[in-house]
């Protein structure tokens, strides 16, 4: 696509919304949260979904604040146009990425929720994506038809607030929550859920890293937490949580994504991923200390995963269907994964014209993968894994932003888990990836952002050069988007 059509595709897309929003509402009608508070994007948000002092109190409170709206509902489109540096796989000579250098609709969502009582609030996604794109989102692998949807981001929450001092005013909040999506929960920009950079960073790619921990992403709607937290006197949170495969009436939490429309039979079928079949209880923790003075705030925290998923031995694979149901055959086992991580955040809000944030995370896994190497399917009887992150944002009168973050994954190696002698895998068996996201945004109306994004690959795979040891570069990946974000 020349830039010619592209720029007039951007334009088209611009004057679009800039109209839609002109004449159907006030510039203060903004998505479903700001038209339930009367306050504007920017108050919740630095810049989404990163969320402000006061977004965070919002969520932390069940989405009470304000009146419950007569119909919540709020929609929301992303889309781009992507480069690859190299666009081939040297091991075929085929494209690495078909849709690569075509603007085209990334995903549609539908938000809903808000206030439902004073005490109960919900919040709720649900995505509309184009089938065989490549996303890495919640739809868009498969279906009958051009496009397929899915339940997305959603939880409920149930609040109660009270004085914990006795003086009558309240300083602490209990809440109980159900999610399907761990992490999605939290309000803080670090974990997994919403850390930068993002939807756009993953929407159409070349080689990507062959590694990550278990808790940064693999279970987003492929597993249903539930649990209760307390933040009190705004400075300390504590939550704990357990997730399994979704049963019952709250499978409604996964509804599109296969895990509750998997086949009877006991055959492995597409769309059945290992996360799908959790063993029982899988606990989940999350503590912080915040703290908020002037127009800062700093944040130091920690949190958690143990994790255990179904082995099928008959069938020599993470997953058996029939483990969707229950049923576990003899010489079934479990692998188990414990996740650790600690995370970090200052932000500074004063909005007259700089607001920033600085914000990291380091993880550290150790899988004991028993069954995986019993079966001749890993190198090793158990792995670790680290991933570290670390981002820093500026925005100027919250028009113009510039995003800098650096990924470093480490780990042990193991040929056979991590794809040696395959396509994108890792010649020397390693998992180890180290990568930087530079993003420019420009925000033209609080409910609309444009975004260049570059991706540079220094390592991929354990490699720079011939990493896969089929002629594919890790600089062959590096990515550069132009996408706009835009919701009403």
């Amino acid at each position: 696509m020349t830039l010619r059509r592209v720029a007039r595709w951007l334009a088209t897309l611009v004057a679009t919304g800039a109209a839609w929003i002109a004449f159907s509402a006030p510039a203060q009608a903004v998505p479903v949260f700001a038209r339930q508070t009367g306050h504007n994007c920017e108050a919740c948000h630095t810049s989404p979904p990163e969320l402000t002092a006061y977004g965070r109190e919002f969520k932390l409170n069940g989405y009470t604040f304000g009146d419950a709206q007569p119909f919540p509902i709020a929609v929301g489109v992303m889309a781009s146009i992507e480069h690859v540096a190299d666009n081939v796989d040297h091991s075929t000579g085929g494209k690495l990425c078909n849709p690569c250098g075509e603007a085209h609709v990334d995903q549609a969502s539908i938000y809903f929720g808000g206030k439902i009582t004073d005490n109960i609030g919900v919040f709720g996604q649900w995505t509309f994506a184009p089938n065989g794109s490549g996303n890495n989102g919640p739809v868009g692998e498969g279906g009958t038809g051009p496009w397929s949807s899915a339940e997305d981001n959603t939880e409920v929450r149930w609040i109660h607030r009270f004085s914990s001092t006795g003086s009558g005013e309240d300083d602490t909040v209990i809440g109980f929550d159900i999610n399907n999506n761990l992490t999605m929960q939290d309000v803080w920009a670090t974990v997994p859920a919403w850390q930068f950079p993002g939807w756009f960073a993953n929407s159409q790619t070349g080689f990507t890293p062959v590694a990550s921990p278990l808790i940064d992403g693999a279970l987003g709607q492929r597993a249903i937490g539930i649990g209760g937290y307390v933040w009190w006197k705004k400075q300390i949170y504590f939550e704990l949580s357990e997730y399994q495969k979704p049963w019952g009436s709250f499978s409604w939490l996964v509804n599109g994504s296969g895990n509750n429309q998997c086949p009877g039979s006991a055959q492995i079928v597409s769309g059945c991923a290992p996360s799908d079949v959790l063993d029982h209880w899988n606990p989940y923790f999350r503590l912080a200390y915040s703290h908020d003075w002037d127009y800062n705030s700093l944040m130091i925290g920690a949190f958690g995963l143990y994790a255990k998923q179904y082995w099928d031995a008959a069938y020599n694979t993470p997953l058996g269907v029939e483990e969707s149901f229950g049923f576990h055959t003899p010489g079934d086992a479990t692998s188990s994964y414990r996740d650790l991580a600690v995370d970090w955040q200052f932000q500074y809000n004063r909005n007259e014209p700089w607001i920033g944030t600085i914000a990291g995370s380091f993880i550290h896994e150790t899988a004991s993968i028993g069954p995986q190497f019993a079966n001749g399917l890993s190198s090793n009887p158990s792995d670790t894994l680290n991933e570290f992150k670390l981002r820093g944002t500026v925005y100027y009168e919250r028009t113009y932003g510039v995003s800098l973050a650096v990924t470093n994954l480490t780990g042990d190696p193991d040929a056979i888990r991590y794809g040696q002698g395959g396509a994108g895998g890792s010649a020397t068996g390693s998992p180890s990836s180290r990568y930087y996201d530079l993003e420019l945004d420009y925000v033209p109306l609080q409910n609309m952002k444009f975004l260049l994004h570059y991706t540079d690959y220094q390592k991929l795979n354990g490699g720079k050069g011939n990493f896969d040891g089929l002629g594919n570069n890790s600089t062959g990946s590096n990515l550069l988007i132009l996408g706009i974000w835009w919701d009403y």
